[in-house]
């Protein structure tokens, strides 16, 4: 996952359920507290699985007036404070359950990019633009503590 991952809080791995995620989220905010990590702006990275095994979650999608329109929507935007962030499953480690980052964790992620102009290629009037563009990011090691991962079972 990252360089330094083994002095990162990474707990044993877990099976989440809807009955446990939100717990399980509540641990991870509190080993970050303990690492006297600040408890603003941090985000909570999820794959839709465990998006949605927090939809399902009575104990985060409670019977109140915003937790109504917030279903009928179909958004969870924040929890306890963490920004929720939804990537594809295709970009994340296998067996990954949630991540609890603070920014100041990691350097930004930048982009690399790698791009040539060619002017009036032949077939083509005018300017072609051909490269690649890259974004990394990287964990700095003594900020590890900045970082919860959560794997699943």
């Amino acid at each position: 996952m990252c360089n330094g991952a083994d002095t990162a809080n990474k707990p044993a791995a877990v099976a989440l359920t809807a009955d446990n995620i939100y717990s399980e989220i509540l641990k991870g905010s509190e080993a970050l507290d303990n690492a006297l990590v600040p408890d603003t702006q941090r985000c909570l990275v999820v794959s839709p699985a465990v998006y949605t095994l927090m939809k399902t979650s009575g104990d985060i999608i409670m019977n109140t007036d915003v937790t109504a329109e917030m279903r009928v929507k179909g958004v969870i935007g924040m929890i306890d404070g963490l920004t929720v962030v939804r990537v594809p499953a295709a970009r994340l480690p296998e067996k990954f359950g949630f991540m609890i980052a603070h920014p100041s964790a990691t350097c930004a992620p930048i982009k690399l990019n790698d791009m040539r102009a060619h002017q009036n290629p032949p077939g083509i009037s005018g300017w072609l633009c051909e490269g690649r563009i890259v974004y990394d990011a990287f964990v700095l090691k003594n900020k590890t503590k900045g970082i919860y991962y959560q794997a699943t079972t």
